[in-house]
């Protein structure tokens, strides 16, 4: 028996939870556990039937889209006649002319490419920028504008939704949040989304979901479950942007570390410098000399602004420990520098913003002289004590 390309794939590919394969570089592992959000696969399927059966050319009809209740959702969906703004059928229309423009090797290669490369392992090991080259400009432009449509409006249809075991965004970000936590896997600095008391999971706030491949450059992916995950707004609107993972901004190759096998936080490390001057620096490094890990945690600290984050977090020393510690003499300081460096318990990072930069900061001041910073406290607080003064006398 033939098998079409849509079932050739899911034979092929080990069946695995959505988020095991490899993604962008994370501060933390994502949870082998964590749940698919089925609107994307449905929608992956849709996208992967449609340039199998547009191969063969001919007229734009209702069998270019699979018979599920999806595809129909996806048929449905097309605009009134004197309407501006394209739907979801008027979008597959628009791709399905420029790829009768394309020769019929091209239309095959394209299916090819985008069914061959459904492994975002494999992509990442060896990723390829110029996937899509083969095709004109403006087949690249009517995929890219299909498949932004279908990642911004078509995924919340409501026919799209009841045919994927009726699961809307919000509801999966709730059950992704229950794995891995409320706090960001790509810094650990930021909540996902405020949690709300006496809302209902479907109302609750949810974080934007961040393409790990940029939909504009790298458009099959657009609604590939794989290249999706919730980040912080800072990280995702921010930082990141429109980013090119495997591209530096002069130009040269890069790489990113596999969140189902790597993670950051076990190559970093914090270090106090400038001890005896009025400010000394925390200044975040990297403990490893491996040039390949070297080159991804590089991308990291580029694509989300790492160091600069924590080190502008933690600018002042003398501040933080007064923030997080407020001693009254130097015992009181030792004691709590040695509490907060203590290694911090797996759930709590995921409960906390900061939580591990803030151990990894301590662990550093344990390190050094913290009677230099008591000195530095001290002289703080004389001068904070003399401006009350002035204020209470008028003067």
């Amino acid at each position: 028996m033939r098998l079409n390309g849509l079932e050739r794939i899911w034979v092929a590919l080990p069946k695995r939870p959505i988020y095991s394969g490899s993604l962008d570089i994370m501060l933390f592992k994502l949870d082998p556990n964590s749940p698919k959000f089925e609107v994307f696969v449905r929608l992956n399927e849709e996208l992967l039937h449609f340039l199998e059966h547009a191969i063969a050319g001919g007229n734009f009809k209702r069998s270019l889209l699979t018979s599920s209740d999806v595809g129909q959702a996806c048929w449905n969906n097309f605009k009134a006649p004197r309407a501006k703004n394209d739907l979801t059928r008027d979008k597959f229309k628009k791709l399905f002319v420029e790829l009768k423009n394309e020769t019929q090797n091209n239309r095959q290669r394209l299916f090819d490419t985008v069914e061959s490369h459904q492994d975002l392992s494999a992509f990442f090991t060896a990723p390829n920028r110029t996937l899509l080259s083969f095709l004109s400009t403006n087949t690249f432009n009517a995929l890219k504008a299909l498949m932004t449509h279908l990642y911004c409006s078509t995924k919340d249809l409501t026919g799209v939704i009841a045919g994927s075991n009726g699961q809307c965004i919000n509801t999966h970000f709730n059950n992704f949040r229950q794995k891995n936590g409320l706090v960001c896997l790509a810094c650990g600095m930021e909540q996902l989304a405020p949690f709300r008391a006496n809302v209902e999971n479907e109302n609750q706030w949810r974080a934007d979901y961040d393409h790990q491949l940029c939909k504009s450059k790298y458009p099959i992916y657009a609604v590939h479950p794989d290249n999706l995950i919730p980040l912080c707004r800072v990280c995702n609107q921010d930082a990141k942007k429109a980013k090119d993972l495997f591209e530096c901004s002069n130009g040269l190759r890069r790489f990113a570390l596999n969140p189902s096998t790597e993670d950051a936080q076990n190559f970093l490390t914090v270090e106090i410098e400038n001890l005896l001057d009025p400010e000394p620096k925390a200044v975040l490094k990297w403990n490893t000399r491996n040039a390949a890990t070297l080159d991804k945690l590089n991308t990291w600290d580029d694509v989300y602004e790492i160091r600069n984050r924590v080190e502008g977090k933690y600018i002042s020393i003398v501040n933080v420990i007064q923030d997080e510690i407020n001693p009254s003499n130097a015992q009181e300081l030792d004691v709590g520098v040695q509490s907060k460096a203590r290694p911090v318990n797996a759930n709590t990072l995921k409960r906390k913003e900061w939580a591990l930069w803030e151990q990894k900061v301590f662990s550093a001041i344990n390190a050094v002289d913290k009677l230099a910073f008591w000195a530095q406290l001290e002289f703080s607080n004389e001068q904070g004590e003399e401006g009350g003064e002035y204020i209470i006398q008028g003067i």
